[in-house]
């Protein structure tokens, strides 16, 4: 649970309907998970009636045999219903031929595909009227009842599992024309609305059963819910061209339309959720995602049958906790959730409400603030960390000059003088020095003056690059270049050929060459004969992520693994700020740094580290750490339409913050009224990234009034941040000093040691 989930508009649904079906077939068996209970077999409204399989008129191919219907695997002793899909008048299911087993009522059959699922009893198509979706169920039902008073229309809230929200459905109309004639009574009264495909209750007497066909004609008509599993029984389902482990429930909601759900081994859900909350190929420190495993198989447990009367656990959205099925699993995040088995988060016996976000902005919050419930010991605001430091020495610095920046070609001509001036600090000693390093043969002398027309040139010559010039510098790329104005400046002949072939083959570090028409310093010139030993592949360049030092070793994270660096005490050190170097006689270094370095062979010839605009907070690797939102007042009024009057905001007061920093109540002015706004529902009111922001009227081009929002973190804020564990990961940390540090006064047991509170609704 760590998105935020704006409120929305539903799509309308399928709308096909199919001729009547027949022929009988039979319900499901499953085995029962040990505690806490699971979610009922079926999810029919308390007034359905299951109906009794009874034969009809078979069409088509004579039906096989009945076929025992398969035990539901559950080898961690939890069987998990997530939902996938809900409110689907009709159900075409798996490509063409592709055979299925198919089973209700205890026994099953083989049926070949695209198999056709339609509730019984919707001979019609009926329409609903949203009215908004929201992420908390409070707020979508005191609008509904809210509206149903006003328009004298009743109203019902349905949560819908593939988009995470909880809708607000008023009316019960027949045909969409009806439906849009009162979605326009309330859009003229300034509330959101949106005719939807669906019932407002099922029929009666049918709600229990739904009619299948094959693609081979043959027809049943099954008493909900229907498994559907790959034909051997242990192979993966698929679900909109994805794979997924175990197998697929659908059933009829009480609004007589279809859920869909995968019913699922604990920790092979767990398969699907781990990587899907944190990518292994971006999160790849084991420890952090053993850390998130044990979260998510707590918060799984926690919030069990949160969903029943939908007929699953949780959803598979950002609401509860993202599930990709199969295909995102990995085998680095599949070992974090083995290495883990069975292991949960306790708090006085009971399963610990594992909430967790992206980034945290550099501090947690306490759930109270947040959610206004009760304080939870485990969930208060803790510190996203700084992260511990390390010195390491270098080059002496010139200290008449200490805070002198060097572009990138500077940076490479004070490296190159570094190493030469250990013999001789002179232009001669530089050129000899770049000579060796690129392999070519210590020859010539260097220009004697440093202007343009013999530097580019000498450069040629020195190398032994005229061939390459000659066969790489295309006539097309000289034009180029001539074009007005001209980047040669007033250079010609030799100067300019040279000039052109430097500037094609990049030997400005990454940047443009020095100008053309004034004389190179010192360093620029070494710079540049660094530059040749690099593009010969005598110095090469190298990037990782700093993990300690040990002696005289320099450990780092590359993409190739983990590599010792060893660093000489007379290294040149710098400290990288945007596009500029800062020389530095000793680095300070954290875990998770970026650096860089420089190679010749085993030898490391420079090193320095990159500035990182998020600081030393464990959260650093975040793209959330700061963000910021322009809004018109207007859009802001349609935003906020479900719970203020108005066409445009004129003023949003933050009232009271929290001790993170984070808005817990605002007072919103607009046009037509004002409103006080708290906690989460703020944020989901303004659609915001995080509730830790500030907010500044501004106005826009037409002098309209706009509101600026500068914020920091992804999130509600609550528990485990997901990058701050990560970063703590590099630092060392091992998963439980992780979890431990985010929940507070936790323990990590066994889940099977532990029983289940009533499932958390946050």
């Amino acid at each position: 649970m760590r998105a935020f989930l704006p409120r929305t508009p539903a799509s309308a649904f399928l709308c096909s309907v199919l001729a009547a079906l027949c022929l009988a077939s039979g319900c499901a068996k499953s085995v029962p998970p040990p505690r806490p209970a699971s979610p009922p077999e079926a999810a029919a409204p308390p007034a359905a009636v299951v109906p009794t399989p009874a034969p009809a008129t078979p069409r088509g191919p004579k039906a096989a045999p009945p076929l025992a219907a398969p035990a539901a695997a559950a080898p961690s002793g939890v069987l998990f219903g997530v939902g996938l899909k809900s409110d689907l008048p009709e159900l075409v299911y798996g490509p063409p031929g592709r055979r299925w087993l198919v089973a209700a009522s205890g026994r099953a059959e083989i049926l070949r595909g695209p198999l056709r699922l339609r509730p019984e009893g919707r001979r019609g198509v009926s329409f609903q009227v949203q009215a908004g979706a929201f992420s908390q169920e409070e707020p979508a039902r005191q609008l509904v009842d809210r509206l149903a008073r006003e328009f004298a229309t009743p109203g019902t809230v349905a949560f819908s599992a593939d988009r995470g929200v909880y809708r607000a459905l008023l009316g019960s109309f027949p045909d969409r024309a009806s439906a849009d004639s009162f979605a326009g009574t309330l859009r003229a009264a300034g509330q959101d609305a949106l005719p939807v495909e669906g019932s407002a209750a099922a029929a009666p007497g049918a709600a229990g059963t739904i009619l299948v066909a094959a693609e081979d004609g043959a027809a049943r008509r099954l008493a909900s819910p229907v498994g559907i599993y790959s034909e051997g029984s242990d192979g993966p389902v698929l679900w909109e061209s994805k794979p997924y482990r175990g197998s697929l429930r659908v059933l009829v909601n009480a609004r007589g339309t279809l859920n869909v759900v995968n019913r699922v081994d604990l920790e092979e859900y767990l398969y699907g959720v781990v990587p899907a909350e944190m990518g292994p190929k971006r999160f790849d420190e084991l420890e952090a995602l053993k850390a998130q495993s044990v979260a998510a198989r707590t918060y799984a447990m926690a919030h069990r049958g949160q969903f029943e009367s939908e007929g699953y656990d949780l959803c598979a959205t950002p609401k509860c906790q993202v599930y990709s099925g199969l295909s995102s699993e990995d085998p680095l995040s599949n070992a974090a959730v083995d290495a883990t088995r069975g292991l949960a988060l306790a708090s006085g016996g009971r399963f610990a409400d594992a909430l967790f976000i992206s980034t945290c902005g550099g501090r947690t919050e306490d759930v109270e603030n947040v959610f206004g419930e009760t304080p939870v010991p485990y969930l208060v605001s803790v510190a996203c960390g700084e992260l511990a430091t390390t010195e390491l020495p270098g080059a002496a610095v010139d200290r008449r000059a200490p805070a002198k920046d060097r572009n990138a070609l500077e940076w490479r001509g004070y490296v190159l003088t570094k190493h030469a001036g250990r013999r001789r600090a002179t232009r001669a000693g530089a050129l000899e020095t770049a000579q060796r390093w690129a392999g070519v043969p210590v020859d010539g002398a260097p220009p004697s003056t440093l202007h343009p027309s013999a530097v580019y040139p000498s450069i040629v010559s020195a190398f032994a690059l005229a061939p390459a010039r000659a066969a790489h510098l295309l006539p097309g790329d000289e034009r180029y270049y001539a074009e007005t104005p001209a980047v040669f400046g007033r250079l010609a002949g030799a100067g300019r050929d040279a000039y052109d072939f430097l500037l094609r083959f990049r030997f400005g570090a990454g940047e443009s060459l020095p100008a053309p028409d004034r004389n190179l310093t010192e360093e620029e010139y070494a710079g540049l004969l660094l530059s040749a030993a690099m593009r010969a592949a005598g110095v090469v360049e190298g990037s990782g992520r700093f993990l300690r030092r040990e002696g005289a070793n320099v450990w780092v994270k590359t993409a190739e693994g983990r590599l010792g660096l060893p660093v000489d005490p007379e290294l040149p050190l710098a400290r990288r700020v945007g596009d500029r170097f800062l020389a530095a006689s000793s680095l300070t270094l954290r875990s998770g740094d970026r650096l860089r370095w420089w190679k010749r062979g085993s030898d490391v010839v420079a090193l320095w580290v990159e500035l990182d605009a998020a600081g030393p907070s464990f959260e650093r690797e975040s793209s959330w750490t700061e963000w910021v939102r322009r809004v018109s007042g207007r859009e802001l009024a349609r935003r906020m339409a479900a719970r203020v009057a108005g066409t445009e905001v004129r003023d949003i007061r933050i009232v009271r913050r929290s001790a993170s920093g984070r808005a817990i109540e605002i007072r919103v002015v607009t046009d037509a009224a004002e409103a006080t706004m708290k906690r989460f529902d703020l944020r989901q009111a303004l659609e915001m990234p995080d509730a830790l922001f500030t907010v500044q009227r501004v106005r826009g081009p037409q002098g309209e009034a706009e509101f600026l929002f500068l914020g920091r973190g992804w999130g509600h804020g609550v528990g485990m941040c997901q990058n701050g564990a990560y970063g703590m990961a590099l630092a060392g940390a091992t998963y439980d000093r992780i979890l431990t540090h985010y929940y507070t006064g936790i323990q990590i047991v066994p889940a099977s040691t532990l029983s289940a509170a009533p499932p958390s609704t946050r």
